[in-house]
């Protein structure tokens, strides 16, 4: 650690805001630097293509910062007053971006604006330095605000694929409309945490967009597909359904699921048997049922209104319908042996070692009714 550990957490905190100060005036200074190298064509008589050609073979910066820091020294020889203020460390690196943005978005505005923003935004944070240069184009450039907006918009992106470790990635870009929409819904089904629940925000974050998605296909909400309201179409042979540890289970496009998987599926979903013959020709298909029927589940979210895991008080719109006793291992559809479980602890149940955690009482088991063994 050197002399970083003789040092108190508030002289750290002291160097930590040196050391960026330091940084930014030599940012700044770099920039100023570049300006020149640009404008003298310093780069040609290095016979380099480029400003940029030259960062990247003799300064050993990458090409798409090169290209940035360039744009940036270009953008000051426009911006004077702010340029000006970033030597004398009026202004942090990151405010100068800024800056520079709204000058691009709308240079002849920001020319006659620059000494009002410089002043203002001096004195604010970053977040506020962001806030307020929106509101000034807003106010300042409503058509080009707009123009921004429908460009934002068309670069919006959604990407899903599978990985071969058999994870899913999801990465994309969604407009400010857009993205506070999904944020908003992604608050609305991250609850506080349960005093056990451990996962990090990303994961609680995750868990709320896989709820979301498994409400608008339980309540029938989506439009349907081929006649019929889509769901998640899962292959499992008999053996499987049961318990045992062999035997296929997958998706109808090919992602396998462990037996813990198919055991939460099977708490609460729609069964279909189908019988296929010595060469696997189907010869029958069942009639599709559903393991706990609408009136059955109505009465467990009566009685249990939320998540019966201790200290977790999830609401019921948000929770499954589990068998205390699991249903593969023969445990019967019946409202002694059901309870609501939020999706975090139904699966904490079934995943952990093969354990169940500990459970609260039902209210049938709190009036005596029944005494149910927990797996």
């Amino acid at each position: 650690m050197g002399e970083w550990g003789e040092m108190s957490s508030q002289e750290l905190a002291e160097h930590l805001v040196w050391l960026e100060a330091q940084s930014s005036r030599i940012e700044s200074e770099r920039a100023s630097v570049l300006c020149e190298f640009a404008s003298r064509r310093g780069h040609r008589d290095l016979e380099y293509s480029s400003p940029a050609a030259f960062l990247i073979d003799r300064c050993r910066i990458a090409p798409a910062r090169a290209t940035r820091l360039v744009s940036l020294a270009n953008s000051l020889q426009k911006m004077s007053l702010t340029g000006k203020a970033w030597a004398k460390g009026d202004l942090a690196a990151d405010q100068v971006r800024h800056l520079q943005a709204a000058h691009s978005s709308s240079p002849g505005i920001f020319r006659a604006h620059e000494p009002m923003l410089v002043d203002t935004v001096s004195a604010l944070g970053i977040v506020d330095t962001g806030q307020v240069l929106r509101y000034w184009q807003e106010t300042a450039d409503h058509p080009r605000a707009e123009e921004l907006a429908e460009s934002l918009h068309r670069q919006r992106r959604l990407h899903l694929s599978e990985t071969f470790e058999g994870m899913w990635r999801l990465d994309g870009y969604l407009d400010p409309l857009a993205g506070e929409l999904v944020r908003t819904a992604l608050e609305a089904a991250t609850p506080p945490p349960a005093p056990d629940d451990h996962r990090t925000p990303a994961q609680r974050r995750a868990d709320a967009l896989t709820d979301l998605c498994r409400q608008a296909l339980d309540t029938g909400q989506l439009p349907a597909q081929g006649g019929e309201k889509p769901h998640l179409l899962v292959l499992v042979g008999a053996e499987r359904l049961h318990g045992q540890t062999y035997g296929l289970a997958e998706s109808a496009t090919g992602t396998m699921f462990p037996q813990s998987s198919i055991d939460l599926l099977s708490c609460d979903c729609s069964l279909s048997r189908i019988v296929f013959g010595p060469n696997s020709e189907i010869i029958e298909v069942g009639r599709k049922t559903r393991i706990i029927p609408p009136a059955l589940r109505r009465a467990v979210i009566a009685r249990d209104r939320h998540c019966r895991h201790p200290g977790c008080r999830r609401p019921a719109k948000w929770c499954d319908l589990d068998h205390k006793v699991p249903w593969s291992q023969g445990g019967t559809t019946t409202l002694d042996n059901l309870q609501l479980l939020c999706r975090y602890h139904h699966r904490l149940k079934h995943f952990r070692d093969g354990r169940a955690p500990r459970l609260a009482p039902c209210a049938a088991d709190i009036q005596g009714r029944s005494s149910v063994r927990r797996c």
